[in-house]
């Protein structure tokens, strides 16, 4: 899996995995749960959030992300 986004927020990352499964790409949002687990201050380090898209649709992937990398 190749990472092409990391989103700004927990809603950000909500829309994008639905517009994935919508299209029918398959992706992992790597650090999407660790940031649930503990309560407290969150650190870029700890908490991000990165999708990762299969290298067969990351072009696909890029050009529905496109809008919220131009925010």
């Amino acid at each position: 899996m190749i990472p092409i986004y990391s989103p700004k927020s927990e809603s950000e990352a909500a829309v994008i995995a639905s517009l994935m499964q919508a299209y029918g790409i398959s992706f992992l949002m790597q650090g999407a749960a660790f940031s649930s687990m503990y309560p407290g201050p969150m650190t870029n380090s700890l908490n991000a959030q990165t999708l990762m898209v299969d290298a067969e649709h990351v072009q696909l992937a890029t050009q529905l992300i496109q809008p919220f990398v131009d925010e």
